[in-house]
């Protein structure tokens, strides 16, 4: 049993040639049990295939059913139910996931009596249902060599989610309320990686070399509205740096727009407006960048008196916050014209920033520590209240807002959440 299992997680990653040849293959793999392959195969086919291919979807669900990841199938079925657009093989998927052994784990899941009441179009029952067993899923074989969790991240689980990730230098994090998954940039590697709440597996997600970035990944955000993961990457070092805006599907990495910078630009912070306008912050002239909803060009909106900006968020349509080495900095890109925050404390040296309910949260780096911070301002959004410090960590953190939570890496291998009032 053990040699076997030894020689599964050795065997090379599955590989097929275009969608029909990755479907072919995943089908083949499921006909003869070999989930683990199915998956990976089904996974590859919806990377290649069109944005949203609903048969495509239909077959990752199951794939995902089978070989031990029912969060997922769960989420992916969902999606399948919110598509405008149905095929006869996703529905008869969706209909078989109400009966089907394949999905059985699937619908002991708390979530299923919500999908189910969609998918059947009856009211969802008041009868909680039961826990699952602990199941404990196959390794996947292809993305990476997997990093096991050893606590789940649920709202009634315990503050902090560990896991195993030798040699993984977090820059960067993202939380996808939706696929439950956290996403982590690996600077070292030059890669985005995925922990996954459900499955408790952690895989290599995308990484520069495969999505077409430049070498280094300084910043990503999720437009959570829209299902995209925005993430800007750079080549050079300092004055000399190029840089590009890169749009992904967020259920598949798959990448679907680039756009780079026509002058020499360090993108070093990004962050998407409630109606789909991106914007990036550039470090060597303290400019902000803007790509437009549906464009597919960056363009220079205005440059900040502000020296080495490092973070930026935005509170609504018109206003963004931007950290810099003499503090906060408000940004109303429809007057083009910015103000600095004023406070009786130093707010400087911000790794990340997020806003929520007329206050800004982040990773404040202080005296080698890191402290994550929640800084009320007026109604005006000029004045800082005393800060709150919430949290705080010997080394370097990266963090990000996810609703009312705000996660943060606190040490290598662990994760920890901090719940908002």
């Amino acid at each position: 049993m053990v040699l076997a299992l030894l020689l599964l997680l050795q065997a090379p990653p599955a590989t097929c040639t275009d969608v029909p040849d990755c479907r072919g293959q995943a089908q083949a793999a499921a006909a003869r049990g070999d989930y683990e392959i199915f998956h990976d195969l089904a996974w590859r086919a919806v990377q290649r295939g069109k944005p949203n291919d609903p048969d495509l979807m239909a077959i990752l669900a199951r794939a995902q059913a089978l070989s031990g990841r029912p969060g997922d199938a769960l989420v992916m079925l969902g999606r399948l139910a919110d598509l405008p657009v149905a095929t006869e093989l996703s529905r008869a998927q969706s209909r078989e996931a109400l009966t089907s052994d394949d999905f059985r784990v699937v619908r002991l899941l708390p979530g299923w009596s919500t999908l189910e009441a969609r998918l059947t179009g009856n009211p969802a029952s008041s009868t909680p249902v039961a826990a699952p067993s602990p199941v404990t899923p196959s390794a996947p074989v292809a993305l990476s060599a997997p990093i096991a969790l050893s606590v789940p991240l649920a709202p009634s689980a315990p503050e902090s989610l560990t896991f195993d990730a030798s040699g993984l230098d977090a820059h960067g994090l993202a939380h996808d309320a939706v696929s439950r998954r956290f996403v982590i940039g690996d600077r070292k590697a030059r890669r985005l990686v995925v922990i996954d709440e459900v499955s408790h597996h952690v895989v290599s997600y995308v990484s520069a070399a495969s999505a077409g970035f430049f070498e280094d990944l300084t910043a990503f955000t999720i437009d959570a509205r829209r299902g995209d993961l925005w993430v800007v990457s750079v080549h050079g070092e300092a004055d000399a740096s190029s840089s590009a805006l890169h749009k992904l599907q967020l259920v598949s990495g798959r990448a679907l727009l680039e756009a780079r910078t026509t002058q020499p630009a360090r993108l070093v912070g990004v962050t998407v407006t409630p109606d789909g306008t991106v914007y990036a912050l550039d470090s060597i002239d303290s400019q902000i960048f803007r790509l437009r909803a549906g464009a597919r060009t960056l363009e220079p909106v205005m440059r900040l008196d502000a020296r080495r900006p490092t973070a930026l968020a935005a509170a609504d349509d018109r206003v963004l916050y931007v950290a810099a080495d003499q503090g906060l900095v408000r940004v109303d890109v429809a007057a083009l014209s910015a103000e600095p925050v004023k406070s009786g404390e130093t707010l400087t040296d911000f790794e990340s920033l997020s806003w929520r309910a007329g206050a800004l949260i982040g990773v404040e780096r202080v005296a080698g520590s890191s402290l994550i911070v929640r800084i009320a301002l007026d109604a005006a959004g000029l004045r800082a209240r005393p800060r709150h410090v919430l949290a705080a960590s010997p080394g370097a953190t990266v963090g990000a807002l996810g609703g009312d939570t705000y996660y943060y890496v606190a040490a290598p291998g662990i994760i920890r959440r901090l719940a908002l009032r």
